[in-house]
């Protein structure tokens, strides 16, 4: 994924939020939210995490360039 697929999921996390919120779904909607809601967390996590492993990787090969 790309930096605009982490940024429409985290935009997407807030509208389920702001769902969750208003109090206003019935209760398998909300609990249908957030599920939805968990699940982009863990795609967000996967996005964090591959970047920290580039970012390690990138840092190895800078001081092996030393």
């Amino acid at each position: 994924m790309n930096k605009n697929d982490f940024e429409n999921q985290l935009f997407e996390l807030e509208n389920i939020i702001k769902k969750l919120e208003n109090n206003e779904l019935s209760l398998n909607d909300s609990l249908e939210e957030y599920k939805n809601g968990i699940n982009i967390i863990k795609n967000c996590n996967n996005i964090i995490n591959e970047a920290e492993k580039e970012i390690e990787k990138l840092s190895k090969e800078l001081q092996f360039d030393e």
